[in-house]
């Protein structure tokens, strides 16, 4: 009886250091795919980059959370208070001041109104088409019926360029025509 307890418990503990090992194993993994979808991500947003460090921010913008230098520009991690909450982005300036790229990395935004940030092209190539000598929005049509997000999107932009260009863009309130 006693020698088919301790069997058991032998057996029981083996297994469980094995799936500890296999937990570990896998996070490795996991770890080691977030980490190159992450660089393949910056290389995409910034064309020309190859190799990024990340680079200590200390200027005042609280917008900026993050910034990784490539050979070509920075892609700046910013986050802002949209209508419903944050919304973090990821954004690809180069040396001039262009935009390059951009992409939503988090938002809870309503679904049909401030969501469509995340997938609607049209409203996110407006973007790239702005050179960073002035702030965007006063030409950006925003989405409709989610002006707050598309605003909370321009500010983010704004604060990028400004960071790269050193230009002292207010990343306030931005102005819409109409």
């Amino acid at each position: 009886m006693k020698k088919t307890i301790l069997i058991s418990l032998v057996s029981v503990a083996a297994i469980g250091l094995l799936l500890t090992a296999l937990t570990f194993g896998v996070n490795g993994i996991a770890n080691r795919n977030a980490q190159k979808e992450h660089e393949r991500l910056l290389k995409t947003l910034l064309p020309g980059s190859e190799t990024f460090t990340v680079e200590p921010y200390e200027g005042d913008d609280p917008l900026i959370r993050s910034v990784h230098k490539g050979e070509s520009g920075f892609v700046i991690e910013t986050a802002v208070q949209g209508y419903a909450d944050e919304i973090t982005m990821l954004i690809g300036v180069n040396n001039e001041g262009t935009v390059t790229g951009l992409r939503v990395l988090e938002m809870h935004e309503t679904v049909g109104l401030g969501a469509a940030a995340l997938t609607d092209w049209e409203f996110l190539a407006q973007f790239l088409k702005n050179k960073g000598d002035a702030a965007v929005g006063d030409n950006i049509d925003a989405l409709t019926g989610a002006t707050v997000t598309s605003k909370a999107v321009a500010r983010s932009v704004n604060a990028a360029v400004a960071f790269v260009t050193g230009a002292d863009v207010d990343s306030g309130a931005t102005s819409w025509g109409g």
